[in-house]
């Protein structure tokens, strides 16, 4: 089965980048919590299809460009730990952010992403994916 989980995350993170909404929720829980980096360094978790629904549409307000550049899938079970990059440019300031370290925690319940945590921190992700570091 983790296989397939691997396989869901990175549908789910190709679906982000084309912003393919119906896709994206379609592969979260109904009771989803995601926790994007903003929403991370502020402490906020969105919970629910719909909330995340309304921050995936609230992006282009802030972004010209966000994506996820995933580079490495690792199967560990109900938990994939993605590492990569994401590339960003704001809409207002113009500020590029390439390739900045990225990493994603995601939790699989089900066949549905149930919990997705955002980390510009790898030793970070490590930990919340279980490992007490990189293997």
């Amino acid at each position: 089965m983790s296989r397939q989980n691997v396989e869901l995350v990175r549908r789910l993170h190709e679906a982000f980048n084309r912003r393919d909404a119906e896709t994206f929720l379609e592969l979260l829980d109904p009771d989803v919590e995601w926790v994007p980096m903003m929403a991370r360094l502020e402490g906020a978790v969105y919970r629910g299809r719909s909330e995340v629904e309304r921050w995936m549409a609230g992006l282009d307000h802030d972004w010209v460009e966000l994506r996820t550049e995933p580079r490495e899938f690792r199967d560990l079970g109900d938990v994939v730990l993605i590492l990569g990059s994401w590339h960003a440019r704001a809409r207002t300031s113009g500020l590029v952010l390439d390739s900045e370290p990225g990493a994603w925690v995601a939790h699989v319940r089900d066949g549905k992403v149930v919990r997705q945590e955002t980390f510009t921190d790898r030793a970070q992700a490590f930990v919340a994916a279980g490992l007490q570091r990189p293997a």
